[in-house]
């Protein structure tokens, strides 16, 4: 792409390059020389007409082929990125899953009943289980379909 980009934008600028006029100065010694200036040094300058270069066809752009392709590349690109968003977003809820079960183990009010534990105790760990598998699913899943883009 940055190819095509380079190539158009030296063609844009090929036909400017032969517009200055071209002097041919002869002097006392009969040396010559090709100078831009009439009046540059002491000769008898005779000025010299350049053929103009042949018009080059402008690019009118990309061909359906390559707008296909760059079509596609972007969508690949669109769907890496949101592919990884979705892999911080998993990673973060997995980070803060595994933190709620961490402060979780302590027993909270009216989940203990002497030295032994109530059913609430129970379910509440096995809860906080569940959000960081699923969490940790939801990541694998996003690293998966990453890893499938790539």
């Amino acid at each position: 792409m940055r190819f095509v980009l380079i190539a158009v934008a030296l063609a844009a600028l090929a036909p400017t390059a032969g517009a200055q006029s071209v002097y041919r100065c002869t002097d006392a010694q009969g040396r010559i020389t090709y100078t831009d200036e009439p009046t540059a040094g002491n000769c008898t300058p005779q000025k010299v007409d350049v053929p103009s270069q042949p018009a080059v066809p402008r690019a009118t752009g990309l061909s359906d082929a390559e707008k296909k392709l760059l079509e596609q590349a972007n969508r690949r690109a669109a769907e890496l990125d949101r592919a990884t968003a979705d892999i911080v977003s998993a990673f973060n809820a997995l980070r803060a899953a595994e933190a709620r079960r961490e402060q979780g183990v302590e027993p909270l009010e009216g989940e203990r009943s002497g030295r032994r534990f109530r059913p609430e105790y129970g379910q509440r760990q096995q809860a906080l289980e569940r959000d960081v598998e699923d969490a940790r699913a939801r990541l694998n899943e996003a690293l998966e379909r990453r890893n499938a883009l790539r």
